[in-house]
């Protein structure tokens, strides 16, 4: 990434500089927590879960030797697993309280219970959620989501920016009304704020603003202009891969020294690790520390153990209700035609009355085993939820759709967007060129052969449909969307089941190889 602003990079590291009287704070980072109430064991080892998460944050405190300490976590803590599904987010909000945060900067999953969800969250929680440049679509703030933390004994503020991904990551009625405004001006009129409040010591949560972007993007341009504001003591920007190093650096600029802290999102996920770093008012007195939260470490926090207990008392009923019963196992395969994704296809593509539905696979995160299906299974195979859309296309564009589809076969690197179908079927040919690999004489909708002149109605998922997983075509091809739908395919699905009472795998020759 060009900056023009920045002349040298001074230092490199994840070890704490030298000691130095500047006034300091120590911000502990629990990056996308993604609603992990419970630890995951591998090789005797357990690991995250907020047991052990509260552990290691109050050890973390123990060690600040009377310097302020805050907890923040940072972009999609709420969503993410049945019991915060099943608990509209609360037995997430519940234990962060219990574990002492004392600020969310939101991410896109705090929004998929919705609007009125989020803000019953956010008067529920011990602590803001901030979100500097989200507004009303008329411009005015959120009154649930606030721009910074601020600890006025300390005089320290603590300012965090909402993604810019996050309207577009979002399901439309979740984010109804709400508008992202400048990362820059929002971060500007904050510092204004903050200044009037005789702010000491500030950092910025940045973290939907990608650290080393390409020369010329969004996230370079954006990041260069953070550091041109005065007042920030420390940065934090996301990771732009997971082989980009965690750490901090110091940059000497025109304009002064710039301190980032930046750690992968692959290694500080689910509570498996803890940034713990000391923000001060000049570089010789910041820090950075990466805190591995597992069992060979911590002890499981026992002042959590009643709460966890309710949590589980609470959900466990809910969850583990009979929804339908599989009468035999389903399987999937996120490269191929598989009966669980031919049975979710055929749900949706009824419930729309579309005369094909299209899904990307990896929507579809599990598969039903023979015997009862529980709603925490219901779950467990649609856990992000989405939208159905219906749109008209001729067979020519259907054609291209397909092709798209079929690129993603061993091609892991552009993620699970080969395409699970219900009423078409084809055969195509991987050896022949991309986009060119589906035969068009083998193409059937309803039982008859395309006719790439007629219009059908296509049903899909909004995420996709919106160009998600590289689906630009639809967007392209400038088609537009005839209907959403309100309901998530979550709902939809669960709601199908119980009408059915049972489902069987069914037979396979959806989609076929030469």
């Amino acid at each position: 990434m060009k900056r023009s602003v920045l002349l040298r990079i001074v230092v490199l590291s994840v070890l704490a500089f030298s000691c130095s009287p500047a006034q300091k704070a120590r911000v502990l980072h629990v990056n996308s927590l993604r609603g992990q109430l419970w630890p995951i064991e591998q090789d005797g080892v357990y690991r995250g879960g907020f047991s052990l998460l509260s552990s290691a944050l109050k050890k973390a405190k123990n060690l600040s030797e009377g310097q302020p300490v805050y907890t923040v976590a940072v972009f999609n803590a709420i969503h993410g697993t049945p019991e915060a599904h099943f608990s509209e987010g609360q037995a997430v909000v519940e234990l962060m309280n219990a574990s002492g945060f004392d600020a969310l900067v939101v991410g896109p999953r705090e929004f998929y219970f919705g609007l009125n969800a989020l803000e019953t969250l956010a008067g529920k929680a011990d602590f803001p959620f901030l979100a500097a440049n989200v507004r009303l679509a008329n411009g005015t703030p959120v009154p649930y989501l606030k721009p910074y933390f601020w600890d006025q004994r300390a005089k320290v503020g603590l300012i965090g920016l909402a993604p810019r991904q996050l309207i577009q990551q979002n399901l439309e009625q979740n984010v109804r009304g709400l508008e992202l405004v400048d990362e820059v001006q929002a971060v500007s009129e904050t510092l204004a704020e903050l200044s009037r409040l005789g702010a000491k010591t500030i950092g910025l949560f940045a973290g939907g603003v990608v650290w080393g972007a390409p020369e010329g993007s969004q996230d370079a341009v954006t990041a260069e202009r953070l550091l041109r504001l005065e007042g920030i003591d420390q940065y934090w920007f996301g990771s732009p891969s997971p082989d980009f190093p965690d750490g901090m650096t110091v940059l000497e600029t025109e304009l002064g020294p710039r301190v980032i802290v930046i750690q992968s999102g692959a290694r500080y996920t689910n509570g498996f690790m803890v940034a713990d770093t000391l923000i001060a008012t000049s570089p010789e007195g910041s820090s950075f520390r990466p805190v591995s939260v597992d069992s060979r470490e911590f002890s499981p926090d026992q002042a959590l153990a009643d709460l966890l207990y309710s949590i589980e008392n609470a959900t466990s009923g809910t969850m583990n209700a009979t929804v339908a019963t599989a009468t035999a196992d389903f399987f999937l395969d996120p490269e191929n035609e598989c009966s669980m994704g031919n049975l979710v296809t055929d749900i949706l593509r009824e419930y729309c009355g579309a005369d094909v539905f299209l899904l990307n696979s990896g929507k579809i995160r599990s598969s039903f085993q023979q015997g009862p299906i529980t709603r925490k299974q219901v779950y467990d195979t649609l856990p992000f939820g989405g939208n159905v859309v219906t749109a008209r296309v001729t067979g020519a564009q259907l054609l291209r759709i397909l092709n798209r589809s079929c690129t993603f076969v061993g091609a892991p690197q552009a993620g699970r967007g080969f395409l699970q179908v219900s009423g078409i079927s084809f055969a195509w040919d991987p050896q022949r060129a991309p986009m060119n690999q589906v035969l068009p004489s083998s193409v059937r909708v309803g039982g008859k052969a395309l006719d790439p002149n007629a219009v059908y109605l296509l049903g899909t998922e909004a995420y996709i449909f919106g160009g998600g997983d590289g689906y630009t075509d639809f967007a392209d091809m400038g088609l537009a969307r005839e209907r959403f739908y309100e309901p998530s395919i979550l709902g939809i699905l669960e709601s199908a089941l119980q009408d059915r009472s049972s489902v069987a795998p069914g037979t396979l020759g959806r989609i076929t190889t030469p």
